[in-house]
């Protein structure tokens, strides 16, 4: 076999590098979008509210947000999924009584930087800027 053929493994290793930076790249811009919806929805106070190191349901979180959207849980949960995937936020999973597996939420150290300081100012107010 000529060494200047890629053989299938080879290949089969590029082609899934390549669809990994294909998918980080679409992901690229859905970051920025949902981590300002985040702060603009207040998202992150309510769960700094709840104290450090609580871990909150997407229920939890949305029954604290003026909707009446009986799909915001599940809408959350996908934004809070993403966060999750960059450290923005750190997910556990409980298992309810039913068998039923509920993903619970806590806030990330760098979410230090994205709520309100002691002094109430929201550092985050540069990210709503750009």
């Amino acid at each position: 076999m000529d060494s200047s053929q890629p053989t299938s493994s080879s290949t089969h290793v590029s082609d899934e590098e390549a669809m990994l930076t294909a998918l980080q790249l679409s992901f690229a811009s859905a970051l920025p979008m949902i981590l300002k919806s985040a702060i603009e929805l207040d998202l992150l106070e309510i769960m700094a509210k709840a104290g450090p190191g609580a871990l909150l349901s997407t229920k939890e979180v949305a029954s604290r947000l003026p909707t009446t959207n009986p799909d915001a849980p599940f809408m959350l949960d996908r934004m809070f999924r993403l966060l999750s995937s960059y450290s923005v936020l750190t997910c556990s999973l409980r298992t309810l009584p039913d068998g039923k597996v509920e993903r619970l939420y806590v806030l990330g150290p760098v979410c230090k930087f994205l709520t309100k300081n002691e002094d109430g100012v929201p550092v985050s107010t540069v990210l709503l800027l750009g």
